[in-house]
């Protein structure tokens, strides 16, 4: 069962306990979170926000991380997307929406975790979502959690052409100097994966 706002705080507070430093930076997660009721928690018709789930999938051998350019937002980002409440949690979630968009089986992935729990996110990020009048959806925030996985297949890989133009592997150090994913990055170096 998808995790209530009991165990989301609970989430919240052992990944701050590893990054301490971001306790303003993760206040709009926590505070929605704590004042959303579970039935709110995952809507998409709720434009207050919601929680959304991402994979961030990094090569097996080098430091590069699979990137899609995802035609609605126009813009480079990790495969991910909104959590649906048949999903058994925010992890399958985005192991899910990472088999949605690229192809990549569950198999193929290897969950790193920052913590000593399997379920501590890389990050939690919250971040504002233009109005769309197409789909009738107001302007919100997505709070998106962030799992980390290390990919162990062929780099070929299958995206899904209706949500996605192309991918790429993006080398760590080219990722760095984005503002979007700079301070992924260093958490990702913090783990000494490479």
């Amino acid at each position: 069962m998808l995790e209530d706002p009991i165990a989301l705080i609970n989430m919240y507070q052992q990944y701050i306990s590893l990054h301490q430093g971001e306790v303003e930076r993760q206040s709009m997660f926590k505070n929605f979170v704590a004042h959303t009721a579970f039935d709110d928690l995952y809507n998409r018709k709720n434009f207050e926000g919601h929680i959304t789930a991402s994979a961030i999938i990094i090569a097996h051998e080098e430091p590069q991380m699979l990137l899609l350019h995802h035609k609605s937002l126009d813009r480079w980002l990790q495969p991910g997307g909104h959590v649906d409440y048949t999903d058994d949690s925010v992890l399958s979630a985005a192991l899910r929406e990472a088999h949605e968009e690229t192809n990549i089986g569950h198999a193929e992935l290897e969950l790193i975790s920052p913590g000593f729990s399997e379920h501590i996110p890389i990050d939690l990020d919250s971040h504002y979502i233009p109005a769309n009048p197409a789909k009738s959806e107001d302007q919100h925030y997505h709070h998106d959690v962030r799992f980390l996985f290390r990919y162990k297949g062929n780099r070929d890989i299958a995206i899904n052409k209706s949500e996605s133009r192309s991918y790429r592997w993006v080398g760590f150090d080219e990722l760095s100097q984005d503002e979007t994913f700079a301070l992924l990055v260093e958490k990702i170096g913090r783990l000494n994966i490479y």
